[in-house]
């Protein structure tokens, strides 16, 4: 008899392709950040830049993706075909859109965004020539971050139509393509840290279209006069979507304030927290594919009125996430050795790295606990709980401890006092879960509510 028990089959098989694309997708981001640090420390400064504004719309896309695979799974545990069809033409085409007029408006605030990040220690000179290498790099960048977030919307459909495969093999056929054309367009057509984004682009949109395609023969978008006759489905999409947009923005918000922190100190230590950003999203790539696959199965049982098998689900995704973290964590730290080289060239960075390495990782599975939470309370209907969360992880344990390490002028500080706010964030996540998760009863009166 198996000792694996079917809700945890089930997880890993809803959750192990996403698992693989994502990873690979985190992978080449960070062989982005190397490949622009081999550039030099400059443009690996203004590659830091955009993090909080990657996270912005990443914040935007998930929100949207949130509501709208909440909304679809549901549809389908139904069998209303009409409103998962609607719901997912609505999403693709409208999020699209959204995301870039956001990407129009931030290119037209790219002098007063540049200058929120001149760090004090910054010369003229010097300053002149991280202004060229932002300007240039930045429309590009705006442009691949369209392309993203429309990926990522279409594999909300396969994700809620239970093909999470098909979305897995995208995001890592996107990366290849990324990998393959990176060093080509940085180095061999010598475009520099332009062609990252170039490279990105053209991966995404490549399996965007192959996406949309396949979509349609499977039936799983409707027509726009069908749409625009199902107007509900576009009212109730915009209410989910604004508060599970709030929810994922924070982030966001949170990590351009840390950003502007961190400037403070000096600009090699927003070129390290660039790197570690990137390594965390790596880090992480197994929570942010458990965010993506449990949702839909948590629609999907409530749609067909079997709420008593959500609690198992949630308790089972939690521990596993937990372990996962831990020992991905202790791997890491056991060969800082040879990885640390990989990641930068820079002495100081490096020994920044030394010390981070066997530190904050570990704070990883709490953080990913908290994110999955959240992700968990949104799809359940209670967003409100889910901004508390989000909020007290972020502005009320995080956002602070950067703050106060960041103050003594030692970014090792910030590693330190980052770490401990991850790991209260995590165990206050768990706190809220629990009251939830008590009883099968309680998880389907919580839904109803």
């Amino acid at each position: 008899m198996s000792v694996v028990s079917p809700t945890l089959k089930l997880i890993i098989e809803r959750t192990l392709p996403l698992t693989i694309g994502m990873f690979a997708i985190m992978l080449v981001q960070l062989v982005d950040s190397i490949f622009i640090g081999m550039l030099g420390l400059d443009e690996l400064a203004v590659h830091g830049m955009t993090l909080p504004f990657q996270a912005a719309i990443i914040g935007v896309q998930v929100g949207i993706g949130v509501a709208a695979t909440s909304i679809i799974s549901h549809a389908c545990g139904a069998q209303d075909t009409m409103r998962s069809n609607a719901t997912a033409t609505i999403t693709v085409l409208l999020g699209t859109i959204f995301i870039s007029l956001i990407c129009l408006g931030l290119w037209l605030f790219k002098t007063p965004i540049f200058n929120t990040f001149a760090s004090p220690d910054t010369t003229t000179e010097q300053l002149g020539v991280l202004a060229a290498i932002f300007y240039a790099y930045w429309p590009f960048w705006l442009l691949s971050a369209v392309a993203v977030a429309a990926l990522y919307l279409l594999t909300c459909i396969y994700r809620a139509n239970e093909d999470t495969k098909t979305a897995g093999r995208m995001f890592l056929l996107a990366s290849i393509i990324n990998l393959v054309l990176d060093p080509v367009l940085i180095f061999v057509l010598d475009m520099g840290i332009i062609g990252a984004a170039v490279a990105s682009t053209i991966g995404y949109v490549f399996c965007a279209v192959y996406m949309l395609f396949k979509a349609t023969r499977n039936g799983w978008l409707s027509s726009l006069s069908v749409c625009f006759k199902a107007r509900q489905c576009l009212v109730k999409l915009a209410r989910l979507s604004s508060a599970t947009i709030a929810n994922q923005l924070l982030p966001s918000v949170s990590a351009f304030i840390s950003m502007v922190f961190i400037a403070r100190i000096s600009t090699s230590s927003i070129a390290f927290w660039s790197l570690l950003a990137r390594l965390e999203s790596f880090l992480l790539v197994f929570t942010l594919a458990l965010t993506m696959s449990v949702p839909p199965m948590i629609g999907r049982y409530f749609g067909e009125k079997k709420e008593h098998e959500i609690s198992d689900l949630l308790v089972c995704a939690s521990k596993l996430l937990v372990l996962f973290n831990l020992v991905m964590a202790l791997v890491l730290a056991l060969n800082a050795s040879w990885i640390i080289p990989l990641l930068s060239n820079e002495t100081v960075i490096q020994n920044w790295f030394t010390h981070a390495m066997w530190i904050i990782p570990f704070s990883y599975a709490p953080l990913g606990l908290c994110m999955l939470v959240v992700s968990i309370f949104n799809t359940l209907g209670k967003p409100k709980t889910a901004l508390r969360v989000s909020m007290a992880r972020l502005f009320v344990f995080y956002v602070p401890a950067v703050w106060f390490g960041a103050s003594t002028g030692d970014i090792i500080n910030v590693i330190y006092s980052a770490s401990i706010a991850n790991t209260l964030a995590g165990a206050y996540a768990w706190f809220k879960l629990s009251k939830t998760i008590i009883t099968p009863t309680s998880t389907a009166q919580s839904i109803e509510a």
